[in-house]
């Protein structure tokens, strides 16, 4: 929640007459940071002159920009990343972004304040004048050459890519060219005719679709390394900027502005260490020792005409004229409702004015209610009392005392740790996954009658003069097999687990089949053993729990985040479950960090308002420790009494808490298995809640099973399902998914590099200098010791531990419970942390041998880290010395790709999904999985439920014929050149079953690809005629270069009136003739002398049929 009061005219009015501008002062000395930003705000005000913060690092930088944009949205963040990192590996894309945002924001005439880092302070920039001169507008009804303006996008920064979805990016296809520029929210579309801009639409990324036309648009440059003379530079390396014109700064960017050093010794002490990294950098690549990349500080500095110092106590070496203030941060409030009903009326009695500074009135209502105080008002922020306690509808980041003023905030009162973002940027990522199973030349695929063999590409050959387009397959021996487009949907991508290279099948062999026998016998059973469970469960009467009520609404709204759509869906689905009267059984899916928990937790209230108990069954003792201090916590202000039960709790309170557990005196039991055992009995037990079922072993999952008929159950996982598993789940088991991250967390930004021990020293004392931690995952048993000490001799300060798989159980958790107290800094350790700690603190991610690692593998380490507000680092790491193979080289660009949710992503999204069926189909199908690949083995399973459940399925054993008519499905290059954008549509095409589908395809490749000729309408046209003559029962058409015979079956011809359709079909075109051949009816259209292309006239007749067919169907029935 993004919250400005000061454009309402409030901005802690109150504060007024504790701080004070004095503007004769140069520095600010006494305040603490929360204040110091308030400070700031007023002087922006005040002074309306611009502001430059710079603060040392990116950590202060970030850290003041968010307490500033409590008091104003006039705040701009211009971060860089550290010099290493930006020179050795990769610029964050992220940062870019918003850099160029505000560059573009410092053009305003309004007054702002930039917070920069000193790396952000020191970046070379182009001059005003050269940055605004690469502004382009383009109009409606303009002309422009289209190549010229493509030449100049690739100047501006614009990279070209298939398909857009990520800012930055550009795509060409024939006159239409697509873009996401930097300034705007979603991409736009901009389509020629000849050298006119025909028409300018903002299109929405996921579905690629218009959502609204334009008049002109501005677009404004993506990269900073712009030059006087427009130059295209590859690989421009932006401390080569200087050599084509003079460069400026961020302070350049502002008009009239003040520069403001928050510490200027520290920063003074950064640029030294700053320059000392630079020259061992040069010696290290034998550049020349005084080589630059950036401005030089004290230029800088020096140039600024007004400075002003904000500055610690400690730390007034400069000669400053300081305005002093007397404030601090408040370090420690007693917990619990009582001791902070004593603590204030303690600071009430000492002549202190208190304001609780809370985020809404619901907040303020609950806690004036709770303390039930006289002096404790709800006031506004104008009118506070003296010496009494002022509640305030103000969200402030952090409490703090000034003179006789004591604030505090929830931070304080509450004890919860701020994680408010308010991070703006308009940076998108390529969200949705736009296809996993997109064919690329190489893939295999599986045909449903061949098997499975290779994919080659797209081909045209010319059959009876027309040209078609064909899918090329190599299948064992080199033997093609050639699908003609029409029928694409005969295929489908190869996906099994990871690292599975299946065998070619033959073509014409009886292999294939024996393998699908095998596989369908097993899928029997399967969807046998599913339909029997949920039959079971259907017939048992379970408790209806009671509807939402006002404890239930005040509960949701004390969850600190905003919700996600699909956070708020799944609540639903699993409510309407439990006020059911059948047991319910649901699996709820979604990915780390997606705020499964949360979702836990509502329905567990729920239960607990019901009267009902709560079990909550973890895999391990620290998991198990985790969820009970954020129940502690979630569940702090209602009176639910929540127990944990693990091997840490002593036999004396084991013994109360079963006995406590019997009468009912405990509402919510957290533990591991241990919980499953014969001595635990619960007084009235309603919700089993179990986190990560697959991870428990086969005794506790009997067990489970055994509560699953009697009680609701809801299963968390963190590995997704594939789509079409929880097709063939539906009306089996209930699923629940969690698409969406939460909002505005920060991308992890991830690097692919050799070893390299100057950059790993680098990495781990960046995260330190914020007080962060850092997990080395290093796979070598053997030699772990040896990593820890030289770890521990690169970095003297830090405090290293280190944990593997071959500790027993119980010394490896109490190293991970050490290392989550924060007792160590870093954690040596192998790929035991895949599974689900939360470490919020750890925000630097090191792999060593990455290329080792499968791909799923990595995204879920992957995801270990960037669970808080801080920006997180991975750093996959490979052997220098060592060449790396294709498979792993290709493995690394697509993790360093898929900055969150890329197109690499998808990839190991498959693989987790693969993993994620295994897991609900029992791990023995892996196997069985992998002989005929997921797509297939699930079509296979769906199908057999929907038998078993009596329903229609679709055939799949025979070759599917041939197409009836033969026109030209080629799609020329002059309209699309990619060819898995050609696979694209003409799976779309593909999908054309009626009049209605045709004209919304037609739609949409229009405004995707631009208008759409003739010959491409035509094979739209022969795909409906394809699926018009299956319905009726067609399979046979007869075309020569003069006529085109339809055969129309008996089961059809019963139905049909003979003189009615003689009629009407004349109507059509005196071109048709009607006979009988074999005793069938035969419609002749001869083709020579018609108006149009056939195609047209035979779909006007199939559908005269139809109608004729079903009225007579009807009549008769």
């Amino acid at each position: 929640m993004s919250f400005f009061p000061c454009e309402r005219g409030l901005y802690m009015k109150f504060l007024e007459e504790y701080i004070s501008i004095e503007n004769n002062k140069n520095g600010v000395t006494g305040l603490t940071d929360g204040l110091f930003c308030y400070y700031l705000y007023r002087k922006l005000v005040e002074n309306k002159k611009n502001i430059l913060l710079v603060t040392n690092s990116l950590f202060e930088a970030n850290k003041y920009y968010k307490m500033i944009s409590d008091y104003t949205k006039d705040v701009y963040l211009f971060p860089m990343d550290d010099f290493l990192t930006s020179e050795a590996l990769a610029i964050s894309p992220e940062f870019k972004n918003t850099r160029l945002e505000t560059m573009l924001a410092c053009l305003q005439e309004k007054n702002k304040i930039v917070v920069t880092n000193l790396m952000g302070y020191l970046r070379y920039l182009p001059k005003k004048e050269v940055y605004q001169s690469y502004f382009l507008t383009l109009k409606k009804d303009h002309d422009y050459q289209m190549n010229e303006l493509i030449e100049q996008l690739f100047k501006m920064g614009y990279q070209r890519q298939t398909i857009v979805s990520t800012t930055g990016e550009m795509a060409v296809r024939g006159f239409v060219i697509d873009l996401f520029p930097i300034s705007n929210e979603m991409p736009i579309r901009i389509e020629f005719w000849g050298d006119t801009v025909d028409s300018i639409r903002m299109f929405d990324p996921e579905t690629q679709r218009t959502v609204k036309s334009l008049e002109e648009i501005t677009i404004h440059p993506n990269t900073e390394f712009l030059t006087e003379k427009a130059v295209y530079v590859e690989d421009s390396h932006h401390r080569f900027l200087p050599e084509y014109g003079k460069v400026s700064s961020i302070q350049d960017y502002l008009t009239e502005c003040s520069i403001v050093y928050s510490d200027y010794q520290q920063i003074c002490a950064g640029y030294e260490n700053l320059l000392d990294e630079i020259f061992h950098y040069n010696i290290q690549l034998e550049l020349p020792g005084d080589t630059k990349y950036m401005n030089d500080f004290y230029e800088l500095d020096h140039s600024a005409k007004d400075h002003f110092y904000y500055m610690g106590v400690e730390n007034l070496a400069k000669k400053v004229d300081l305005q002093k203030f007397h404030s601090t941060d408040i370090t420690f409030l007693p917990k619990g409702v009582e001791e902070i009903r004593k603590y204030l009326l303690e600071q009430i009695k000492k002549g202190m004015t208190i304001v609780l500074s809370l985020r809404d009135r619901y907040q303020v209502n609950h806690l004036l209610e709770e303390l039930n105080m006289e002096d404790a008002l709800f006031v506004d922020q104008e009118h506070i009392v003296k010496h009494k306690i002022n509640a305030i509808v103000f969200p402030l980041v952090k409490g703090f005392i000034i003179n006789d003023l004591l604030v505090l905030t929830e931070t304080e009162l509450f004890h919860k740790t701020n994680e408010r973002i308010v991070y703006k940027t308009n940076f998108k990522f390529g969200t949705k996954i736009r296809d996993i199973n997109k064919l690329n030349v190489g893939d295999y695929i599986v045909h449903a009658v061949h098997g499975i063999g290779r994919y080659i590409g797209i081909k045209s050959l010319l059959k009876n003069g027309l040209e078609k387009d064909y899918l090329v397959l190599e299948y064992k021996d080199q033997d093609k097999l050639y699908i003609p487009v029409e029928k694409i949907d005969s295929i489908s991508k190869y996906s099994s687990n990871e690292g599975i290279q299946p065998r070619l099948n033959k073509l014409g062999g009886s292999e294939w089949a024996k393998t699908k026998l095998r596989v369908k016998k097993r899928i029997e059973n399967i969807a046998s053993e599913l339909l029997r469970m949920y039959a079971l469960r259907e017939t048992k009467e379970g408790y209806a729990f009671v509807k939402d009520d006002e404890d239930q609404l005040t509960f949701e709204k004390e969850f600190p985040y905003e919700p996600t759509s699909d956070q708020l869906k799944v609540t639903e689905e699993i409510k309407k479950d439990m006020e059911s009267p059948h047991p319910m059984d649901r699996l709820l899916c979604g990915d780390v960090g997606f705020g499964k928990t949360e979702v836990a937790f509502r329905a567990m209230f729920k239960a607990v308002l019901s009267g009902k108990q709560v079990a909550f069954l973890c895999p391990t003792t620290i998991l198990s420790k985790q969820h009970y201090q954020n129940a502690l916590q979630r569940f702090a202000n209602f009176p639910v009494r929540i127990v944990l039960l693990n091997r840490f709790i002593s036999a004396k309170e084991t013994k109360q808490i079963l006995e406590d557990l019997e009468q009912g005196k405990v509402d919510i039991l957290i533990g591991t298995h241990r919980i499953l055992s014969n001595d635990i009995k619960f007084k009235d037990l309603g919700l089993l809640v179990i986190d990560e079922e697959q991870r428990f072993g086969v005794k506790h999952k009997e067990k489970i099973k055994e509560y699953r008929n009697t009680i609701d159950v809801l299963t968390l996982s963190a590995t997704p399902i594939p789509r079409t598993l929880q097709l063939s789940m539906s009306g089996v088991r209930s699923l629940s998914l969690i698409e969406t991250p939460p909002v505005n967390r920060y991308p992890v930004q991830t690097y692919v590099l050799g070893y390299n021990k100057p950059l790993l020293k680098d990495a781990i004392y960046k995260e330190l200098s914020r007080n962060g931690q850092v997990f080395i995952l290093y796979n070598h048993i053997d030699d772990m010791t040896a990593k820890v000490s030289e770890i521990e001799r690169l970095i003297p300060d830090a405090k290293v531990i280190s944990a593997h798989g071959r500790m027993d159980k119980y010394q490896l958790e109490s190293v991970m419970q050490k290392f989550i107290d924060h007792e160590y800094d870093i954690l040596i350790c192998t790929t035991i942390i895949e599974t689900g700690i939360d470490i919020p603190n750890v925000n630097t991610l090191i792999i060593m041998d990455a290329d080792r690692f499968g791909l799923s593998q990595l995204y879920q380490i992957r995801g270990r880290v960037g669970r808080s507000d801080k920006i997180a680092y991975c750093y996959l790491m490979y052997n220098d010395s060592k060449v790396l193979n294709e498979t792993a080289k290709k493995r690394l660009n697509v993790i360093k790709e898929f900055t969150e949710l890329g197109s690499g992503f998808s990839i190991a999204m498959r693989d987790l999904s693969i993993r994620g069926a295994g897991d609900i189909l029992g791990s023995e199908q892996a196997g069985f999985i992998d002989t005929v690949g997921i797509e297939l083995f699930l079509k296979m399973l769906n199908d057999e439920i929907s038998k078993l459940k009596g329903e229609k399925t679709s055939e799949t054993e025979k070759e599917p014929a041939m197409p009836l008519l033969d026109v030209s499905t080629t799609i020329r290059n002059d309209y699309v050149e990619e060819e898995d954008l050609k696979i694209e549509i003409h799976k779309t095409i593909n999908t054309i079953d009626s009049k209605e589908k045709l004209v919304e395809v037609k739609k949409d490749l229009e405004d995707r690809f631009g208008h759409i000729t003739e010959e491409m309408l035509i094979y739209m046209h022969e795909e409906w005629f394809e699926k018009l003559a299956n319905e009726l029962h067609i399979t046979k058409v007869r075309q020569t270069k003069n006529f085109i015979e339809v055969f129309i079956p008996n089961e059809i011809m019963q139905y049909l009136k003979g003189d009615q359709l003689f009629y009407e079909v004349s109507q059509l075109s005196h071109m048709f003739r009607f006979s009988m051949k074999e005793q069938q009816l035969v419609i002749t259209l001869d083709i020579v002398k018609l108006d149009q292309h056939f195609i047209y006239y035979l779909i006007d007749l199939l559908e005269l049929i139809k109608k004729q067919w079903k009225e007579g169907k009807e009549a008769s029935s």
